[in-house]
């Protein structure tokens, strides 16, 4: 009996001890997983000597130091990740892409966004920087919720020209009989239908092999797409419009966001504060000498000095537009107007 006992106690120690083991290996291996950064995939489709390759770089440094490496920015630019505006922010709402960057074709998500691409809706960078900064662009911004996605902060494509192979464009009538490839967006589909072009949607990836085979004359993008992109290989004409400026959202997926700390969260809104700040700076000092890189390059270059005609012919669009959405977008649309 005794023996039994004995043995019983023994049985019983070597189980006590055990467990004190498993457990011991149980926490160090939650702690090693606690230790492991956190990695985030930011995917871009332009370039990367774009200035939002230059922004995103920011970003990444500016996460990476202040969270002391906890969380790594992983950059996906030139399209390598996802080829267009509309599947990054697809594969963002989704999970499978952290972090993106879209402008035109997240208005397909939240239609308010086309509040920012009427024409001649912005006179100035500096005016466009007010509204999306302020009041209206917050708004705007967090009607992206619904669709899992947290805004950050409003990058910049810039005012948007137009290039095409067939003549100059000075005047409205120039624009007729002109096939201009736009972005997946009813508003710029209705505006260059507005000066009497033939707009059509294409998605971005397939626009200079169209350009280069003809089967377009013409698209409308910042200076900044048209020089990275190398369209001055493919097109003869650039008109200086400036009919669109043309915000780019950045957003992150919205259950990775919520996954985050607060204190990760808030060095993440600096990150997309400052890389915005350097990719709008680089735009606006990169412009005047990209008109005139452009010309060497062999483009013939037509600026619009009097938009008064241009801004009668597509102020139609501005109605359409706000009716369609609806909501409160009318009073958006006025307090935008008071700041020109």
């Amino acid at each position: 009996m005794i023996r039994k006992k004995l043995k019983l106690r023994w049985m019983v120690s070597i189980l006590f001890t055990m467990a004190i083991l498993l457990s011991a290996c149980s926490n160090e291996a939650g702690k090693a997983g606690e230790d492991k950064p956190i990695t985030l995939s930011f995917a871009y489709e332009l370039p990367e000597d774009h200035p939002w390759g230059h922004g995103a770089t920011k970003f990444k440094e500016i996460v990476e130091e202040k969270t002391n490496g906890e969380v790594k920015v992983e950059v996906h630019g030139n399209g390598s990740l996802a080829a267009s505006g509309r599947e990054i922010q697809e594969g963002v709402k989704i999970g499978t892409i952290d972090i993106g960057i879209s402008s035109t074709p997240l208005s397909q998500m939240n239609p308010y966004l086309d509040l920012f691409s009427l024409p001649y809706i912005f006179s100035s960078r500096e005016q466009a920087w007010e509204v999306l900064d302020g009041p209206v662009g917050d708004e705007v911004g967090k009607k992206l919720s619904k669709h899992n996605l947290t805004f950050l902060a409003y990058w910049e494509d810039g005012f948007r020209q137009i290039t095409n192979n067939v003549r100059p464009i000075s005047e409205i009538d120039d624009f007729k009989g002109l096939k201009i490839r736009v972005p997946e967006s009813d508003v710029r589909l209705e505006t260059f239908k507005a000066l009497g072009s033939s707009p059509l949607p294409m998605a971005w990836s397939e626009v200079f092999t169209a350009l280069q085979q003809g089967s377009i004359d013409g698209q409308e993008n910042p200076l900044s797409v048209v020089n990275s992109s190398s369209f001055y290989d493919v097109q003869k004409y650039l008109t200086i419009s400036n009919h669109v400026y043309s915000p780019a959202t950045l957003f992150i997926n919205s259950s990775k966001w919520d996954s985050l700390t607060k204190d990760q969260q808030d060095i993440i809104l600096e990150a997309a504060g400052e890389g915005r700040d350097l990719n709008r700076k680089m735009n606006q000092e990169q412009d005047e000498e990209m008109v005139k890189g452009l010309e060497e390059k062999g483009m013939e270059v037509t600026v619009i000095e009097d938009v008064k005609p241009f801004q009668k012919a597509t102020k139609p669009v501005w109605d359409k537009v706000s009716k369609e959405i609806g909501g409160n977008s009318q009073e958006l649309i006025d307090d935008i107007t008071k700041t020109q």
